[in-house]
């Protein structure tokens, strides 16, 4: 297994997009609903939805600060390279999009049932397979699952409380 899989808690935190087009939309509305602070940067802002995240045309290094993750979606590949190995000198994750090899992480095909959330991966090498399996998943796993995980996320709590046991509890949630 070459990557680590990991849930990153981005609510509130800044992650900057380098990329004007509809792969950097795509990867904007991910990081938005998730809750991350998202800037923009693109010579040209093709994508009318990351207008308001816009906040330079040029890439500088100084648009690092402060930010959490990285992600390089530009059209040119220079400047994705740039953008990915100027993150990496400040030891900042980066992604480059459609290129797994300069990255410091992936982003999965994702299924949301929120806030059951599953994601599939084949480390970059064969993205059209983790889609497919994403879509079979997601015909298999009901809406409704994501209503399931909230209720037990209210009652967590007192089922803990009724349940001290590990092992009862386990079996508890296994007949749920």
């Amino acid at each position: 297994m070459r990557y680590f899989p990991l849930f990153a808690d981005l609510h509130g935190r800044r992650v900057l997009v380098v990329g004007g087009g509809e792969v950097a939309e795509r990867k904007v509305r991910l990081l938005r609903a998730a809750g991350a602070s998202v800037a923009v940067v693109a010579r040209e802002v093709r994508a009318e939805s990351l207008a308001p995240f816009w906040i330079a045309p040029e890439f500088d290094e100084s648009q690092l600060e402060g930010a959490t993750l990285v992600v390089a979606a530009a059209d040119d590949v220079a400047l994705n390279e740039r953008v990915a190995t100027t993150a990496r000198a400040r030891h900042l994750l980066c992604n480059v999009v459609d290129d797994a090899g300069r990255s410091g992480f992936i982003v999965p095909a994702i299924v949301d049932r929120s806030p059951l959330v599953v994601a599939i991966s084949t480390g970059g090498v064969a993205p059209v397979l983790a889609r497919l399996v994403s879509e079979r998943l997601e015909s298999m796993l009901d809406g409704s699952l994501g209503t399931l995980a909230g209720l037990l996320e209210r009652w967590r709590a007192r089922i803990k409380i009724h349940l001290p046991d590990v092992n009862a509890r386990r079996r508890f949630y296994e007949v749920v």
